[in-house]
């Protein structure tokens, strides 16, 4: 706050002393901007000259005048091609052609002029310089010439995005589940992939909920975009990591347009290396099955010249791709589906397609309402429809998806955006935006099958960690006036957006029970159809075997500390193993209460009728009575104001400074109101001549409150404990608290946690989830150990309570950015650059265990034999507290037996992350036929946690500093480039040499970091899939290498005047190498067996994947041999892939 308060005083003072000598250079959104000075021949300053710019392509015109230093500004002009023209009393008048502006740019361009001599006109071509002085940003255009000519797998142009240095895919959601499907995540400077802005010709282009991007016009309506990494302007907010402006196109006052259509087969592609004879064939057809079709067609020019202009655009997909399954499930996929047989539940699919159609469309309407007045209107829409969609792939817990977690999408998403600029005076510009879009997405569950949890491996059934339904409406509204005052350009303006979302969670429905391993699986099964059939002896056929090359149940005795000596072996026979007192250590979750009806109060007496059918068909994880439990609505808005002034203080140097407020309306009831997310900015440019420019800048940048975790804590209503058995029910025991008070958005959440033998309860929690997957309730009994008889508790003797919520006083999250740069001119056509870039965030969302013990004393679920139930860690009554200090090792610790408590999940703002960068970047282009752009970038970024999913949550919560550590974002080394190289198009040249086009990407990144996981609960917090092994961090194993080469081969053949068809063949990964997204990182073991692995295919890694399976004495201690899947890839990059097209144009 020091730091802030001092850099508002700072340009508190630069602001005062502006406005002495009443600037330019940073850019509007959506807009250019062109600058620069008028001088005559003797190197003089002219005043009062007239500068007016022609776009070419509609003929409309801007006009500026130069002030008392010659200096003049056109501050807000769309991206275009223009003509400028200088006219001054005295002087000849002089017209520059050929310039081209991009989204953001801030060009340069001096004007010379002559002594008059009767009329003369002095006409010459001019090429925007490639080095932009006046510009403080960090940032970098994708040009239209990229778009339509660089090799692009889907047409997903936002992965265009990832050709700039400091840029990569985002790893938010590795091993969560709140993602949105097919969505390309990308993270800026280290940052969560949920902290970017995305704008479409300046509106808001977010969806709230999810932080990700909305629909987006197809390729073909987009001009261009430009990336901005660093030091944005005041103008933008609301994100912590870049920004992304989008320009789409507009008719011309010619009639143009496209058909076009682009195929991809699997017969033309290779199997990716998780293909090559594992994946079984099936009676769906081969596993590796890809058919792709993306086809459509534009249209735009004059409805009446020089006037008004339109551009439509369709573009429909059809898109089927076989399911990639987990190694894991497929070496045991018929096991998995004889437990799921024994369970009642449908088997697992072999072969799963995956479906992915949409239709877009896109309409834009501009017209030139009188010389001073334009209005833009654009309508764009997209109808989705995709089956059987995985989530991202990675899911809670780090299990790949089977086909049963699987859910259908439904999504219309329209947007309706109207522009009016204003040309208020000469030297003041006005640019109102107005903004209605709705997004109505669907994502129910392929089946409501219970969610089965294979601990770090394979999730099965339906998917707790997605929204089912999101609908989401926003108004927006903003306005930025520009004033040119001498040397100054100063802007301010107000964004204002109003959302309400509407949410359908319906989480841990019908219920979740995670199993450590395979070999659990059976066990419960076995355990499930002795419960069916008690007269069953063992070695019965019915009875499943287990797999040894899986090991045993690991926590089948309980977790010690230290290694465990004592691991049970694989039973002789077949049938519920007798050395497994827990029938597979299950630990389950499920609804407050499950099924439908008033959830206001539960005493304990008689269990909620159940609403599933009989027998249990799991068609869906809940009916639709039930959904008002599982919804919860918002609205809420954004409000941003700024000030910024950009000052040539001289013709080399320019200063832009400014401050920017945002606040969050209608989120109240869950988080404090915070007023303070003041931030400052300033960014300066150097130009000591017109080849180089240096740039440096610094701010503080405020993110949006990550509000989908809003959500997730208001569906499934607190259940109310009865005090004293009455009917009514007047007096209930108070929830346990999470540090007393966090009632503003809770949840409670039947958990039935691992209890070590000898467990002072009567039922263990396989009895639970056996009651709940045969008759879709557990019948409530007598707590045995129960300290207070009177005490009632819901569906069953032994169930803790989980708990959900969000800090009161979470702030906004910020970030301090900081960046260095310099660009230098070499040659002509040849820029190189090499900058720095530093981005420190601070309160970061973050999820917690509240329910935790300190390191090596009892587990937080552990109670003592003697003593009854003892909770570590909660206090039903009281603030949360730590154990005493003379809390000795292996005591657990009083705390509530009132209410036995589970997990307390909860989510504050203490999250922090920093990444440094260096950048060096080239771009080349000589003339019309060789263009290249190439960049490396060397960083690092660390921090203290993920995200807000389970398998994020500290696994010391009293040593939280522990988890710092590399974030999954992190990424050394990275280059990227991309060219194109061009044959001529000269008439002249022999017809079978010319219109030849060869593009291509490469792409070289190191490895990616991955946390060593234990693969159950090792330390009996209730929350198996954080445990990591022994002493090692978060993220300490490190994966494979990335490397591809991209190409595209095209020919154009012209068939008319203005009439041409391209064919093209595109290439991805045309070597064809192994590229390994994900490895196997569950180690198996509570301690590392020998050296600790370090990094894919390493002495270590390869070790243990060929040595056999062994557990007992295997290592010194006792500890037992690791996995042998360890370090074996488990999610690939795809293979060879070639893609064929063709485009005509008119």
């Amino acid at each position: 706050m020091r730091r802030r308060l001092c850099l508002l005083t700072v340009l508190g003072v630069a602001i005062f002393a502006a406005l002495a000598k009443p600037s330019f250079s940073q850019v509007g959104a959506s807009v250019a901007q062109l600058n620069g000075s008028v001088r005559d021949e003797s190197g003089g300053t002219v005043a009062k000259a007239t500068i007016t710019a022609r776009e070419t392509e509609t003929n409309r015109t801007y006009t500026a005048v130069s002030n008392e230093n010659g200096l003049y500004v056109l501050a807000s002009l769309p991206p275009g091609r223009y003509e400028l023209t200088t006219e001054a009393s005295g002087f000849a008048k002089s017209t520059q052609t050929g310039i081209v502006l991009t989204v953001g740019q801030a060009a340069t361009i001096d004007v010379t002029v002559k002594v008059a001599s009767s009329a003369e006109k002095v006409i010459v071509t001019t090429e925007t310089p490639p080095v932009e002085p006046t510009r403080t940003e960090v940032s970098q255009v994708i040009s239209t010439t990229q778009i339509e000519s660089l090799p692009i797998s889907g047409r997903l142009f936002t992965d265009f995005v990832l050709l700039t240095p400091g840029v990569t895919t985002g790893r938010t959601s590795l091993q969560s589940t709140f993602t949105e499907s097919e969505v390309t995540r990308i993270s800026f400077g280290g940052m969560r992939d949920f902290s970017n802005l995305v704008t479409v010709d300046g509106a808001d282009t977010i969806n709230t909920a999810t932080g990700s991007q909305r629909a987006t016009p197809s390729q073909e309506a987009v001009s261009e975009f430009r990336v901005v990494n660093n030091g944005f302007g005041a103008e933008q907010g609301r994100a912590l990591g870049g920004i992304v402006n989008i320009i789409t196109k507009s008719g011309t006052n010619d009639l143009h347009g496209s058909l076009y259509d682009y195929v991809e087969n699997s017969a033309l592609n290779a199997h990716n290396l998780l293909q090559q004879g594992i994946l079984p064939v099936s009676a769906n057809g081969v596993p590796n099955t890809l058919r792709q079709n993306q086809f459509g067609g534009t249209l735009g020019g004059p409805i009446k010249k020089d006037k008004t202009f339109f551009f439509v655009n369709y573009e429909g997909q059809r898109r089927g791709e076989a399911a990639i399954q987990s190694p894991s499930l497929l070496r045991n996929f018929n096991l998995i589906n004889q437990a799921k047989a024994l369970l009642g539940i449908a088997p697992e699919q072999e072969s799963t397609l995956k479906t992915q159609d949409s239709d877009r469309g896109f309409f834009k309407l501009d017209q030139q309402i009188n010389k001073d007045n334009r209005l833009s209107l654009r309508y764009s829409i997209e109808d989705a429809r995709s089956l059987n969609v995985l989530v991202g792939d990675t899911l809670d817990g780090g299990g790949l998806a089977a086909s049963s977690s699987g859910h259908h999408n439904f999504l219309r998403d329209q947007s309706l955006v109207g522009i009016v600029s204003s040309q208020v005076t000469p030297s003041m510009v006005n640019t109102a935006l107005g903004q209605y879009a709705r997004r109505h997405s669907t994502f129910p569950g392929a089946t409501g099958q219970p969610n089965l949890d294979l601990v770090n491996e394979v999730m099965m059934g339906h998917n707790f960690g997605v929204f089912d339904a999101t609908y989401e409406s926003r108004g927006q509204f903003a306005d930025s006036l520009y004033w040119v005052k001498g040397s100054h350009l100063i802007k301010f303006g107000v964004d204002y957006n109003r959302i309400n979302d509407h949410i359908i969670w319906p989480g841990f429905s019908p219920m979740r029970i995670v199993l450590p391993g395979v070999n659990c699986l059976v066990d419960f099964a076995n355990y499930v159809q002795h419960v069916r059939n008690p007269a069953l002896l063992p070695g019965d056929p019915s009875y499943l075997p287990s797999n040894p090359g899986e090991g045993p149940c690991p926590l089948a005795l309980g977790a010690q500390n230290g290694p465990p000596l004592n691991l049970p072996p694989i039973p002789a026979l077949a049938g519920p193993n007798p050395a497994d007192f827990l029938n597979g250590v299950p630990v389950v979750f499920w609804p407050s209460p499950l099924g439908s009806g008033d959830t206001s109060v539960v005493d304990g007496t008689a269990a909620t009728a159940p609403t599933f059918p009989s027998p249990l068909t799991w068609n869906n994880a809940y009916l639709p009575n039930e959904t008002p439990n599982y919804f919860s609505d918002r609205n809420h808005g954004y409000v941003g104001l700024f000030v910024e002034d950009q000052w040539r203080v001289t013709s080399k140097f320019t200063l832009n400074y400014g401050v920017r407020w945002d606040y969050e309306t209608g989120l109240g009831d869950t988080v404090n109101n915070y007023y303070k997310a003041f931030q400052p900015r300033v960014g300066l440019a150097y130009s000591p001549d017109k080849h180089t420019v240096i740039r440096a800048g610094f701010g503080l940048f405020s993110d949006r409150y990550n509000i989908g975790f809003f959500f997730v804590t208001h569906p499934q209503r607190p259940t109310k404990f009865c005090l004293v058995p009455a009917d009514p029910c007047t007096s209930f025991y108070p929830l346990p608290g999470i540090r007393q008070g966090g009632y503003n958005a809770t949840y409670a959440l039947n958990q039935l946690p691992f209890v070590p033998p000898p467990s002072p309860f009567g039922k263990e929690p396989a009895d639970a989830a056996t009651a709940l997957l045969l008759n879709g309730t557990y019948t409530p009994v007598a707590l045995e150990t129960n300290p207070f008889p009177t005490a009632k508790f819901p569906n069953g003797e032994f169930s803790t309570v989980g708990d959900g919520t969000v800090e009161t006083g979470s702030k906004m999250p910020y970030a301090e950015q900081g960046s260095l740069e310099i660009d230098r001119e070499l040659g002509h056509g040849l820029v190189v650059n090499a900058g720095y870039l530093f981005v420190s965030a601070h309160h970061q969302v973050r999820a917690e265990n509240l329910n935790v013990c300190p390191e090596n004393t009892s587990g937080g679920a552990s109670p003592s034999a003697t003593t009854g139930w003892y909770q570590c860690g909660s206090n039903a009554f009281g603030n949360f507290t730590p154990p005493p200090a003379d809390w000795t090792a292996g005591k657990s610790y009083f705390q509530s037996v009132l209410i036995p408590v589970g997990l307390l999940y909860y989510t504050d703002n203490s999250g922090n992350s920093v990444y440094h960068g260096v950048t060096l970047s080239a771009t080349e282009k000589v003339g019309q036929y060789f263009r290249l752009n190439a960049n490396y970038t060397f960083s690092k970024t660390l921090d203290d946690g993920t995200f807000t999913t389970f398998v994020s949550t500290p696994q010391d919560l009293y040593h939280r500093s522990l988890e710092r550590a590399n974030s999954n974002q992190d990424v050394r080394h990275r280059f990227l480039a991309n060219f194109t190289v061009a044959a001529s198009k000269s008439k002249d040249t022999n017809m079978a040499l010319r219109d030849w086009e060869v593009s291509g990407i490469i792409t070289l990144q190191g490895a990616r970091p991955f946390t060593i996981f234990v693969g159950h609960d090792a330390n009996n917090d209730t929350n198996p899939v954080t445990d990591r092994v022994g002493l090692a961090g978060r993220n300490t194993y490190w994966g494979d290498k990335l490397k591809t080469v991209d190409l595209r081969f095209s020919r154009a053949f012209s068939l008319r005047e203005h009439h041409k068809l391209e064919l093209a063949a595109d290439a991805f990964n045309i070597m064809n190498r192994d590229n390994v997204d994900e490895v196997d990182s569950v180690y198996t073991s509570p301690a590392f067996c020998g050296a600790a692995p370090h990094s894919y295919n390493d002495a270590v890694s390869k070790k243990i994947q060929n040595s056999p399976l062994s557990f007992i004495g295997a290592c010194s201690g006792g500890v037992p041999f690791p996995n042998p899947d360890f370090g074996k890839p488990r999610k690939v990059f795809n293979a060879r892939q070639f893609q064929l097209s063709f485009r005509y144009t008119f």
